[in-house]
């Protein structure tokens, strides 16, 4: 008995060890679970959507560029998928410990990635650390100049993370917070950085043609940045390029004396010619002076330093400015705080712009434009119309959006290249001359790349796509075995081969339109009615007749004649002047007013399909079962919208009875803002027979309460127009019937064509609370993710 009771002892003994250990393993995990919570809920320093681009570590992986939502934390750069909001899966993160650098980057000027997207783009050098080094760096925090090892770990980045944020604002706010971060917890930092690209032969920025070539440009001391918050850059940013690689002389020897911080506090340099270079100021400034033949400069006395840089230069020499000269550093590079590298004088800068399309000159100040040739920017103060020079030394007033920096210019130049056009309407563009072989090339849905889009007859008459990659050396192909360096180059090659595509490239489609100009000319929104030929109808309305016409015999026009006593003149001609200047490739374009005389006439681009709703109903048998292109025509609306949001403008009646259709499946939102206006209290009262209550929220149909989510809702109900291909919202109900549903919550049922994923869109344009509403901005990136799932 005695001995059971000592087995069962032992037993639980035994068993109260393994429950311990357990215990200790469970206590563990679940620590590390909190660790992780704790950080991610109190240590989040910043976050926000931005573009990255494939950091490519691996030999051969492709160039792209991703849409990441980034979280800034005490210790971690982490980046996560944007797609599922409450369950984002983490991509990737960087220990905050190996950064050694964050800069402003240039991503797509010359000689850089000319695909890449726009935005405002910055890097950050980090090196991937283990944590021993970590162990080793906080013993030693002195900084060493780029290309010196210290005893925790490399001082030149292993590698280089390019983000592209929306705004020079966002981005600098990132470049401070991160830097504020590393210097908080004394992280080592690189002296030298390339501000450009290495595209897998050079560097962009100093055309070094070695990946380890030394950095062509001083990075800022992250303490000074952070302490002066109007510039989020590297304040030697602008130094010019002054080395001589081609240079010779005596030797000199060139040294770095850094203090316990790691900044360069004093500078000697002495040769044979009389150069003295003396020791400049503390807080991490670098301080030289130079004095060449007979002139002499006095070097401020160097404190006792931490540690010692020393560089050995052959040859040097001072060229006929003064500037100090050095053959040795790979890559052009200039010596640091030499004359030249002071801010660099943009007084004889000259901005080139190349033509993408003709502009013929009506008005006088103007100045016609040919295509594809160069122009010099003498004034681009205003937005959307510039004074250029030509060749011949012709001045004046051109549309901006006719031309592009000759500096960034890609694939614009190239009639093939059709940029933002969705898959659909290329589809739709390729189909309509059903010519085998006919192609464009237009920007991905997925950001950073470019998709081949291709018409072919084998097996029967339909459209390819073809996504265009790139490798590890920057290499462009559509199949691993033809590899171009270029995009043109690639064209060319399959203009002559197939190369595994359905068949060659043989054409592009020609006379694609030209981009309408905000107003007709530089200074000008009011239009006389003598310039106008009137033409045929185009329809009719509660606020008058539209009839096409042409200005001055050239210019293709849409006139609203508005009849007299329908609305507020002044105020509306006021607001002309402001509206003429709002211009979005999802507008209809704004020329100008007839307001001088009456009836006061409205001058808009005019858009050859006419209405959305009478397109849809017009072209129901063939739209119907197209959920690609009626997705790409709410997308399309969404960006329109996005514009006016973003400039505080409120639609006030968005339908498809108010979009417009036009050349290749363009479809633009009109009359923005007209409601504001009108003087019929049976159009402006909720309770009037003429007010749209079908597309109007509760808060509006209460209060008359407008905002720019009384516009998401009205948005929803406009989808929902486009998935039945213009069927009546609420059927046959009455108003009474609609408002009644609208406040118990009831909304429209799911369109038969319709995904539940779109229609989940729909669903939360109709929520009832106005701030339950996603912004437009909001439902143009979901939508295009769900266009990106559907069309995959």
């Amino acid at each position: 008995m005695m001995m059971s009771t000592k087995m069962q002892r032992n037993a639980h003994n035994h068993g109260s060890i393994k429950s311990s250990a357990s215990l200790r393993s469970s206590s563990k995990s679940f620590q590390a679970k909190m660790d992780k919570m704790s950080e991610h809920l109190y240590d989040v320093v910043k976050s926000g959507s931005m573009v990255k681009r494939a950091q490519n570590k691996k030999r051969f992986t492709p160039v792209n560029y991703k849409h990441r939502w980034f979280e800034l934390t005490k210790r971690t750069l982490c980046y996560f998928d944007v797609e599922n909001v409450e369950r984002r899966r983490e991509r990737g993160r960087i220990q905050l410990k190996g950064v050694r650098l964050v800069e402003e980057a240039s991503v797509n000027g010359e000689g850089g990635d000319p695909f890449a997207p726009d935005g405002y783009p910055f890097q950050v050098g980090y090196c991937e650390i283990s944590s021993a080094q970590q162990q080793a760096e906080l013993q030693d925090r002195s900084g060493v100049e780029g290309g010196q090892q210290q005893s925790g770990g490399r001082a030149v980045p292993q590698y280089t993370l390019y983000v592209i944020a929306n705004s020079a604002k966002e981005r600098n706010e990132w470049i401070r917070a991160i830097r504020q971060v590393c210097e908080d917890s004394n992280t080592p930092k690189s002296y030298r950085y390339h501000p450009g690209l290495w595209s897998g032969k050079k560097w962009s920025c100093c055309k070094g043609l070695s990946r380890t070539t030394f950095g062509c440009r001083a990075a800022a001391h992250w303490r000074e940045a952070n302490n002066n918050p109007s510039n989020g850059s590297s304040p030697a940013q602008n130094s010019t390029r002054s080395i001589s690689p081609n240079s010779s002389t005596t030797n000199s020897q060139f040294s770095l004396q850094h203090n316990s911080s790691g900044s360069l506090s004093g500078v000697g340099v002495g040769n044979g010619n009389g150069v003295v270079v003396g020791g400049g100021g503390g807080g991490g400034s670098i301080g030289l002076g130079v004095g060449g033949g007979g002139g002499s400069c006095t070097p401020t006395s160097l404190q006792p330093q931490s540690s010692l840089t020393t560089f050995k230069q052959s040859p040097t020499l001072l060229n006929g400015n003064g500037t100090l000269l050095d053959a040795n550093m790979p890559g052009g590079i200039p010596t640091p705080g030499t004359p030249n590298s002071k801010a660099k004088d943009n007084s004889h800068f000259v901005k080139l712009v190349v033509a993408l399309y003709p502009f013929k000159a009506i008005e006088g100040g103007d100045l016609s434009l040919e295509k594809n040739a160069e122009y010099e920017v003498i004034d681009d103060s205003q937005e959307h119309w510039w004074k250029v020079k030509d060749t011949v030394g012709n001045v004046g007033y051109i549309p901006s959006n006719y031309v592009k920096p000759k500096a960034l210019l890609g694939l614009e130049r190239y009639e093939w290249y059709v940029g933002d056009m969705s898959r659909q309407r290329a589809e739709s563009l390729l189909k309509q001359g059903d010519k085998e072989g006919c192609f464009v090339v237009r920007k991905s849905s997925t950001k950073g790349l470019y998709t081949l889009s291709l018409h072919t007859k084998v097996p029967q008459s339909h459209v390819k796509h073809y996504h265009i990659k790139q490798n590890a050396r920057c290499e462009y192909y559509l199949s691993e075995k033809h590899c171009c360096e270029t995009i043109p180059d690639l064209i060319n090659y399959h203009r002559h081969n197939s190369g595994g595509l359905a068949c060659r490239l043989k054409s592009s489609p020609c006379d694609r339109p030209v981009p309408p100009t905000a107003g007709l000319s530089h200074d000008k929104w009011e239009i006389h009615p003598m310039e106008l030929m009137l033409m045929e109808e185009l329809g009719s309305g509660q606020f008058g007749v539209v009839r096409r016409g042409k200005w001055r015999g050239s210019i293709d026009t849409a006139v609203k004649m508005m009849k007299e006593g329908t609305m507020s003149e002044d105020d509306f001609i006021e607001e002309a002047k402001v509206m003429t200047k709002l211009q979005h490739p999802n507008l209809v374009q704004l020329y100008g007013v007839c307001s001088k005389h009456r009836p006061i006439y409205i001058v808009t681009e005019y858009m050859k399909h006419g209405s959305l709703l009478n397109y849809l109903r017009r072209h129901e048998k063939t739209l119907i079962g197209n959920m690609g292109l009626l997705l790409d025509m709410c997308i399309q609306v969404s960006k329109g919208m996005t514009y006016l949001e973003r400039h505080n403008y409120i639609h006030r009646d968005l339908a498809a009875r108010n979009c417009l259709v036009g050349s290749e499946n363009v479809v633009k939102v009109a009359d923005f803002g007209l409601a504001r206006y009108v003087l019929d209290d049976q159009y402006t009262s909720s309770g009037g027979t003429k007010f749209p209550i079908k597309w109007a929220p509760p808060e509006v149909l209460n209060y008359t309460r407008f905002s720019s989510k009384s516009d998401v809702w009205a948005y929803g109900v406009l989808m929902w127009e486009i998935f039945t291909c213009g069927k009546m919202p609420y059927g046959r109900l009455k108003n009474t019937e609609v408002v009644e549903r609208v406040q118990r919550g009831i909304i429209l049922e799911k369109p038969k064509s319709c995904a539940k994923e779109i229609y989940d869109v729909m669903k939360l344009c109709w929520s009832h609370g106005p701030e339950e509403r996603p912004a437009f901005r909001v439902l143009m990136d979901q939508l295009a993710l769900v266009a990106q799932t559907l069309t995959d």
